[in-house]
């Protein structure tokens, strides 16, 4: 079983994957549903992320 990085992450939607988001014209703030990553895990990311965190 192999897995790719899509099975674990995907672009953010709301950003667009920048990690920031534009408002009020030219200010730019960092995004709240990536945390400025650009990305988020998918299910099966944060179980990864979790089993992880458990055994570490």
């Amino acid at each position: 079983m192999s897995i790719s990085m899509d099975d674990l992450e995907l672009s953010c939607w709301e950003c667009e994957g920048k990690g920031v988001i534009e408002q009020q014209g030219k200010q730019q703030t960092e995004c709240p549903k990536c945390e400025g990553k650009g990305t988020v895990l998918t299910a099966q990311g944060q179980t990864l992320l979790h089993f992880i965190k458990k055994h570490l």
